[in-house]
């Protein structure tokens, strides 16, 4: 069984890194807010997401592969003017991916408040600060001491059995083939928050963050063409599972809280969405799994900004340097700070996911742009796959649009 297992693990390779950091409370939230507003109505964007997004870790990968140079050095190595394009990409990363590290620590918090105020019967400011302070500083020695492997397989199975549970409760409460059917056609709801959670459903499936990472992973395991099929099927694997997730999470959103026209718009009205499996004990089920999605998100967040860095400057990532440090320190001071902004959990993880999908097209163009240059010879884009990268342009800035509108409507 054990060695069934780890066949497993190196099977899906670097794709672990792409459903550690987008399975999370991210697509949760996303999910579970369209879900509870709309019913199946947006799956069409779950649907476009998960088609592009594959495109996106195809096109990332083999450039790597075919290369090994990852993609932001790449831009800055073959671009003209590519120093101050790659500069401005990972800036803009940085400061979209520390903007997630509040939202999911205040997420994160809030739920485990209210979990002791339900369990226990007491809540105060002073159990919210020990709670924010407890897991900042377990975040901190984790991250530090660079031993996070052991605890990201450990996270993976709680986020596993709350997944599980989402698949199971969709079974019970699926809608019928019409309404998820007329959900397949594009359309936009007219309220005025429909554009932001549209770009977040885009944004915590499709991320310039998570396209960028994945070259870094596949280069730190020395992948080439010959791990191609590998590298084709992970992506596969790893994109079912976030299609699979997302549905299962919206269904159970729209059978709960969409039916009694009850939007989610506390982090504790997602609790809802898993009672018709669990009941009373949906709650305690519920904060495992979130928590356990938040810590396993948080980890490859707040470690984006030291790899993207060790990217631009073609350095093998090291936990251990100053610049990895200095990084996570900033991360979880920003994290500290996230349960305490006015703004309330859920916007505030929806708003960073429309983020994440305005600074998309850029991403796209680029991976475009090199993917059809000389050096690669053979390996150069064909038709087809130009006609692929081109459509993905495309919903990268009608996505980069609705979070736009939606940031500038909420504000």
């Amino acid at each position: 069984m054990q060695n069934k297992f780890k066949k497993l693990l190196a099977l899906i390779g670097p794709g672990l890194f792409l459903i550690g950091y987008n399975i999370g409370t991210g697509s949760v939230t996303t999910m579970a807010s369209a879900g509870s507003r709309w019913g199946m109505s947006l799956i069409w964007t779950v649907v476009l997401s998960c088609i592009f997004t594959f495109i996106g870790i195809w096109a990332f990968s083999r450039y790597t592969l075919a290369t090994g140079e990852t993609i932001l050095y790449a831009i800055k190595k073959r671009f003209p003017f590519g120093r101050p394009i790659a500069f401005f990409i990972m800036s803009a990363l940085i400061i979209a991916e520390f903007m997630g590290v509040s939202g999911l620590m205040a997420i994160v918090v809030d739920i485990l408040q209210e979990w002791i105020s339900i369990t226990v019967g007491y809540s105060s400011w002073i159990v919210k600060i020990v709670i924010t302070i407890s897991l900042a500083f377990i975040l901190f020695v984790i991250l530090w001491r660079g031993q996070y492997q052991f605890l990201e397989k450990i996270l993976a199975i709680t986020v596993a059995i709350m997944g599980i549970c989402f698949i199971a409760t969709a079974f019970f409460i699926v809608p019928s083939w019409g309404m998820i059917i007329s959900g397949l056609v594009p359309a936009i709801p007219k309220e005025s928050n429909a554009t932001l959670i549209i770009a977040g459903m885009a944004g915590t499936t499709f991320s310039s963050a998570m396209l960028f990472c994945r070259s870094i992973t596949l280069k730190e395991k020395g992948w080439t063409l010959l791990q191609s099929g590998r590298a084709r099927t992970d992506a596969i694997i790893s994109v079912i599972a976030m299609f699979v997730l997302s549905i299962s999470v919206m269904i159970c959103a729209a059978g709960t809280l969409y039916v009694i026209g009850k939007p989610i718009e506390e982090t504790i009205d997602m609790v809802r969405i898993l009672e018709p499996l669990a009941g009373n004990f949906a709650i305690t089920l519920f904060m495992i799994g979130i928590v356990g999605a938040g810590v396993s998100s948080l980890i490859p967040t707040i470690l984006i900004a030291p790899w993207i860095i060790s990217d631009i400057t073609k350095q093998k990532i090291n936990p251990g340097s100053l610049v990895n440090r200095i990084f996570i320190t900033i991360g979880i001071l920003i994290a500290l700070i996230g349960p305490y902004l006015k703004t309330k959990p859920v916007s505030l993880m929806i708003l960073t996911m429309a983020l994440l999908a305005i600074i998309l097209p850029l991403s796209i163009i680029g991976i475009t742009v090199l993917l059809n240059q000389k050096h690669l010879g053979k390996y150069k884009a064909n038709i087809w796959v130009n006609l692929g990268l081109f459509t993905t342009i495309i919903f990268s800035f009608i996505m980069s649009y609705f979070g736009v509108v939606g940031i500038w409507r909420y504000f």
